[in-house]
């Protein structure tokens, strides 16, 4: 029987505690004011990729504005890392870099809003059935919710090392070229 559509039911949560560290929402904002602002984008999407242990492939851009006006440059780029855990869950982390400057002075945040998202397929007729969600959420309640517990640890000890090496190479670029 050919499957007509695929369905998936989804469980996101964020990694962030709900009173979290900007002003009770789920995100890291992390503002940079100094020369050369622009830097910060690949070198953002660099520290993801190895704190995360992700590859090129796991991430993917979805807005990508630069522009140059005189010697100012205006940027605004949003990728998200996507780094699969097991069979069902993976961190999904979006990150919004954006600012104006030029290599003498300039502005510039970077936004992270980490998720973790597990995916159970609902492609099959069995996989629709009452039955089948029965023991789903057996399984997930008795077995996989530490386990989802253990990633969102990981993934907060992970985000705080990401934002520790934002801030520090924010205090690099200022030092090499303030």
């Amino acid at each position: 029987m050919p499957i007509l559509a695929r369905m998936k039911m989804v469980i996101e949560e964020e990694i962030y505690p709900p009173k979290g560290p900007a002003k009770g929402s789920p995100r890291s904002i992390h503002t940079y004011m100094g020369p050369n602002p622009a830097k910060l984008y690949p070198k953002a999407r660099e520290l993801a990729k190895a704190i995360f242990n992700a590859t090129d492939a796991d991430t993917h851009e979805e807005i990508y504005d630069w522009g140059v006006s005189g010697d100012k440059e205006k940027f605004r780029v949003r990728f998200f890392l996507h780094r699969d855990l097991d069979k069902f869950t993976y961190y999904l982390i979006r990150m919004d870099v954006k600012g104006e400057g030029s290599e003498k002075a300039g502005k510039a945040s970077v936004t992270i809003r980490p998720l973790l998202r597990t995916e159970y397929p609902q492609d099959t007729l069995w996989q629709r059935t009452i039955f089948y969600e029965m023991l789903r959420v057996f399984w997930h309640r008795l077995f996989y919710h530490n386990k989802r517990r253990e990633y969102i640890l990981e993934g907060r000890n992970l985000l705080v090392m990401l934002q520790q090496q934002l801030e520090q190479y924010f205090r690099d670029l200022r030092e090499q070229y303030g």
